[in-house]
Formats: C-alpha cells, sequence, structure tokens
C-alpha cells in the first residue's frame, strides 16, 4: 500500500502549491495538487504536473563530470566525488590565494528552490570563505521597493479574495502562464457578473479570453497609470474620505497626474484617449475592482516608478476597503514588514517621481 507524503512546490512562483506524493518501496508512483489545499485545490502546472518524470529521467544527470575537451565539445569523464569536492576546493583556493577571496562571486537566485537550498548552507559557507556577497534581488528588486515605498509592504490581496472581484485588470500578468491557480477564483468571479480586462504588449492567452484588452506600448505603463490617475481626480471619481484618512502626498501626485491627459497618454501608450477616459471610469466605479499587476512592468526604464504609480490606484479609489478590492503584485509577506500597516499608502518619495517620458 502506498505511502502518501505532503510536500510544496519549489518552484518560484505565487501560487506555492501544496503537493501529495505516492511512495512506493521508496520511490514516487504519483504525484498531484493537494485537492484541500485553498489555492492548489488539487491540479498542478504542466511544468510540475510531470515532475515525476524529470525526476526519474534516464538521461538525468547524477555523478559529477569533468570536460577533458575542449568548451563546447561535449566531451566529459565521470569522476568521483571526492574529485569533484577536491577539484572545486583547490580552483577556490587558489582564486582567493592569487586574488583574494573576494574574486570568488557565488552566483545564485530563485527558481525551483525552497527555503534550505535558497537559504542555506551555501551563503555560509561563502561567507567563511570571504566571498563577495550578491544582492539576490536580479529580477524583482524595482517592483518590490515600489510596493514597500507606496504602500509600507509588499503584501497584496489574497487570490482567494479575487472570487468577489467585479472588475479584475490584469496588469502585464498573463495569468495562465505564470500564476494559473488564480484562474478558478477569476473564473468564479466572471460568473457571477465580473469583468476580466488585461494591459499587455502581447495579446496573451489571458488576453485572448478577457472581456477588452488593451495593448499598450512596451515600457509606457507609467504614462498610462498616471493618465488613468488623471482622469478619475479630473472627474472627481477618487474616494475623498479613504485619501485623506490613509494616505499622504495625494496632491503632489494628482499635480504630476494633470500632465498626463488622455491626449498624450495616447500618444506614448498607443491606447486610444477614449479607450483611457472609459477603463478609468469603469476602474474608479466598479466594485470592488482588483489589479493583478506583474513583474514585467518593473523590467524597463521607470519600471519602478511605473510599478509604484499602479500601486496609488486601489488607495485613490478607496478599493482597499472591500473583500475582493486592491491589488497584487506579491503573495508573500517579508519578515521585515511585519506590524506595517500596509493599507496606508504613501505617494510621496524621497525621490523625485520622474516625470519623464512613460
Amino acid at each position: 500500500m502506498s505511502d502518501v507524503r505532503h510536500s510544496v512546490c519549489a518552484l518560484d512562483c505565487p501560487d506555492c502549491c501544496s503537493l501529495l506524493l505516492n511512495i512506493d518501496d521508496g520511490k514516487a508512483s504519483r504525484l498531484r495538487g493537494d485537492p484541500n489545499h485553498p489555492v492548489t485545490r488539487g491540479f498542478l502546472c504542466g511544468k510540475v504536473a510531470r515532475y515525476l518524470d524529470r525526476e526519474y529521467s534516464p538521461d538525468r544527470l547524477l555523478y559529477p563530470q569533468k570536460r577533458t575537451g575542449a568548451k563546447s565539445a561535449g566531451s566529459f569523464t565521470r569522476i568521483s566525488w571526492d574529485e569533484a569536492l577536491d577539484t572545486i576546493a583547490e580552483r577556490l583556493t587558489a582564486v582567493a590565494g592569487e586574488h583574494g577571496p573576494e574574486a570568488v562571486l557565488p552566483y545564485s537566485y530563485a527558481g525551483t528552490m525552497g527555503m534550505l537550498n535558497g537559504n542555506g548552507m551555501d551563503r555560509r559557507f561563502f561567507h567563511r570563505l570571504g566571498a563577495s556577497r550578491l544582492d539576490r534581488t536580479i529580477c524583482s528588486a524595482a517592483g518590490m521597493e515600489a510596493m514597500t515605498r507606496t504602500l509600507g509592504t509588499r503584501y497584496g490581496t489574497e487570490p482567494e479574495q479575487f472570487r468577489h472581484s467585479k472588475l479584475i485588470i490584469a496588469w502585464g500578468a498573463n495569468i495562465l502562464g505564470t500564476n494559473v491557480h488564480l484562474w478558478p477564483f477569476i473564473l468564479e468571479a466572471r460568473r457571477n457578473g465580473a469583468k476580466l480586462y488585461t494591459i499587455d504588449p502581447v495579446r496573451t492567452r489571458v488576453a485572448k479570453l478577457a472581456d477588452k484588452h488593451f495593448p499598450i506600448y512596451p515600457g509606457s505603463d507609467l504614462a498610462l497609470a498616471l493618465g488613468l490617475i488623471h482622469v478619475i481626480t479630473s472627474e472627481n471619481l477618487q474616494d475623498t474620505d479613504y485619501i485623506e484618512r490613509y494616505t499622504n502626498g495625494f496632491d503632489e501626485l494628482k499635480q504630476l497626474a494633470a500632465k498626463y491627459p488622455p491626449e498624450r497618454v495616447e500618444a506614448l501608450t498607443g491606447i486610444g484617449r477614449a479607450d483611457v477616459v472609459d477603463l478609468a471610469r469603469k476602474y474608479a466605479t466598479t466594485r470592488p475592482a482588483v489589479i493583478r499587476l506583474n513583474y514585467g512592468i518593473q523590467r524597463s526604464e521607470r519600471g519602478g516608478n511605473a510599478a509604484r504609480a499602479v500601486a496609488t490606484l486601489p488607495a485613490i479609489t478607496g478599493s482597499w476597503r472591500e473583500i475582493g478590492g486592491g491589488l497584487q503584485l506579491s503573495t508573500s509577506l517579508p519578515s521585515n514588514s511585519i506590524g506595517l500597516d500596509w493599507k496606508c499608502p504613501n505617494f510621496k518619495n524621497d525621490r523625485r517621481w520622474d516625470e519623464k517620458r512613460g
């Protein structure tokens, strides 16, 4: 009889799936999503669903090999673990001895890893060696900083809340490709009458299924966000009570947004001015409304400020008040943000907002 064990997906994505593994004679025979987990809900993405095929593939590299020919020639010879460890240790010692230990830079980041792999013995080893330290925020630094500066933390709307939304905006988020377990909550919301809009330079699978797609020029998200703020504030669609009670810096943001009327936003983003106005009105007047933002927005010039501008939208409309409202960039809560009030955005920055072309 199989022994069923619990595990968790080690990939770096928002879903953080709960796994069930059948173990027979010390070997996993079946992998599936935990049906009792509120987000995993019994299914896995296409990549993880075939993990056992990868784990037990006859082509998997199981032993250390040393290159014996020229680079790219594909010539390797199997060596023992002792020889592999000695070779690496000798090389590190030689480099540190000749150039100093800081000449060694351990380069790694998130991916297929859990807490132990991502923050385990390798850090302790290289610290003891005296190697250079790497800031391991290669792909998300600007977005995370944007959330922290604007909201006080990077935590956002929980996936389970999306079922209560009446307007869902996937801003640079190809949900079916990168966050598939959010999709059932979106489908539930749509069955209850919600609309799904997408903002993306590419007509993704999600965009093809959306009620409306806004094809934006790459890197122009800041201009669109400020344009939406311009329409909302010029038509007095903002939640003044929420702004006065829970935010600061609104007047400065409003002044900046005044420089981005719909006709300028159309020229900068490629989205028609009528669509800009319609999107702003729909977002401000549909309750609750939620934005699923993803990291592509911050991987361009002024990307951090673009994420900041988008993050101000649910505060301007008071969307944080409601279940199913708000914004989600990350589903993680860093330990240094515990105790902060993430529902109190700060529109100000100790550096000036970038008023250049979005």
